[in-house]
């Protein structure tokens, strides 16, 4: 896996590379034919910041700490926030182990419940 320094994971977001920095890591997650996602995370799989699923970019709409605030400043994918479609942590942790269309029936079974 690439080594970055945090100031430089922009690049690796943009180009949605693997890559490990000091406490922020992006990996791909799913089949390259279906569901295929690209996530970064700060401090642990327990917090995606931002993935690319479908098309589209997904950010944690949550805070969590100073420091994972400073990872997401220097994460941020390379488009405006209005193109972000923002989520909270609950609802990235869905898309980050399910896919997009795993997070969709689990929300579906929330409102039927």
């Amino acid at each position: 896996m690439k080594r970055v320094a945090n100031k430089n994971a922009r690049p690796c977001v943009q180009n949605r590379e693997a890559f490990q920095g000091s406490n922020i890591f992006a990996e791909w997650r799913g089949d390259d034919t279906f569901d295929a996602r690209y996530i970064v995370y700060s401090y642990g799989k327990h917090f995606p910041m931002y993935i690319w699923a479908d098309g589209k970019w997904y950010g944690n709409s949550d805070k969590y700490s100073r420091s994972t605030s400073k990872h997401q400043g220097q994460a941020h994918p390379p488009v405006a926030g209005s193109e972000i479609e923002w989520r909270d942590t609950d609802a990235m942790r869905t898309i980050a182990n399910r896919g997009v269309a795993g997070w969709v029936a689990y929300e579906l079974r929330k409102e039927a419940a």
